[in-house]
């Protein structure tokens, strides 16, 4: 009986120190990194940073950057937990190729969520209809703080078999900087994804803006994909935002919310379960999040490896398929 109760003793310990690592394994806080303040994706990820702080035992601080080439070597170490960025950023940060020299192996998607509609934005009374009228026009160009935005609108120009140099290029640092520049009448397009608070801005101070049209052909919609990874046309409807006064063709990437591969499995699988669970609560703290909806949350389109944690959380869910484990098991080969 004595030696029974002994193991019993030993169980019980066991089971406290598993408990105890569990526990310790969810921190007290995590960051999430995001474009500078006033850009859309900082305004998902102040969105996101709610509903997870309010659903689980984390406080999510977000932390704003310039764009990822400033965070994801933080990430890569440990030091950042987390992040929201482009399918294109990620696939092309994780491989190490176009715009980054160096390859961030340690980003894991915690979920797929809504999808990011870039264009240009000119004055509501500029001739221009499509972005094949902007040759000859003054467009924030370089973007050195955030050089996706320079692979994405020279993919928009490619449409129209335009690049930079049949357009008068105006340097700017990052995306404020272009809403900056056009605030101040130095640019004759805006460069920005609809929706987004910068739109909102220039449209009020600018007294009325609108979004211009890509080109939607098969040959325009493979110079975009070929000079943008990942990226496609599609169709954002009449009168649906600001600036969009007409049915209006965009370019289009999916939006990640990623996280350190050095992030718990036991922290990440908290933060999906909060927006799988309260998944409508994600639409009220901003309206572009209304797009993350539990549908998109696994893509066959990923570009880059989910977390374990995550991918715990969808496989409760029924939602991890055969496909997918074999998809991971690819990206994580390369």
């Amino acid at each position: 009986m004595r030696k029974w109760f002994e193991r019993i003793g030993v169980v019980l310990i066991a089971s406290f120190v598993v408990a105890g690592l569990a526990w310790t394994a969810v921190p007290r806080s995590a960051s999430l990194a995001t474009h500078a303040v006033g850009g859309l994706y900082n305004a998902m990820g102040m969105g996101i940073a709610t509903v997870v702080s309010r659903h689980t035992s984390m406080m999510v601080r977000v932390q704003p950057f310039a764009g990822p080439p400033a965070w994801l070597p933080s990430m890569d170490s440990g030091e950042t937990e987390m992040g929201v960025l482009t399918s294109a950023d990620a696939g092309t940060s994780y491989k190490g190729i176009v715009l980054y020299k160096k390859p961030f192996k340690n980003t894991r998607i915690l979920v797929v969520g809504g999808a990011l509609e870039l264009t240009f934005y000119v004055p509501k009374d500029l001739a221009v209809e499509t972005v094949a009228d902007l040759r000859g026009k003054r467009i924030p160009t370089d973007y050195p703080g955030i050089p996706i935005a320079k692979l994405s609108t020279a993919a928009a120009l490619a449409t129209a078999g335009l690049t930079y140099n049949d357009i008068v290029r105006v340097p700017v640092s990052d995306l404020r900087a272009s809403t900056q520049a056009f605030l101040e009448g130095r640019t004759d397009a805006g460069w920005t994804s609809v929706g987004s608070p910068d739109s909102e801005e220039v449209n009020a101070r600018k007294g009325g803006v609108r979004f211009i049209s890509v080109i939607d052909t098969p040959e325009g919609a493979r110079r975009m994909a070929e000079i943008y990874p990942g990226s496609y046309p599609s169709i954002v409807k009449a009168g649906s935002a600001t600036g969009i006064v007409k049915d209006t063709v965009v370019l289009t990437n999916d939006i990640y919310l990623v996280g350190s591969k050095h992030m718990g499995d036991e922290a990440a699988y908290e933060v999906v379960k909060a927006l799988w669970n309260y998944n409508q609560e994600l639409g009220t703290a901003h309206p572009a999040l209304k797009k993350w909806r539990r549908e998109r949350m696994v893509s066959k389109n990923a570009f880059i490896p989910y977390h374990p944690g995550a991918i715990k959380l969808f496989r409760e869910e029924g939602i991890w398929s055969k496909e997918m484990e074999e998809l991971q098991s690819k990206l994580l080969s390369q």
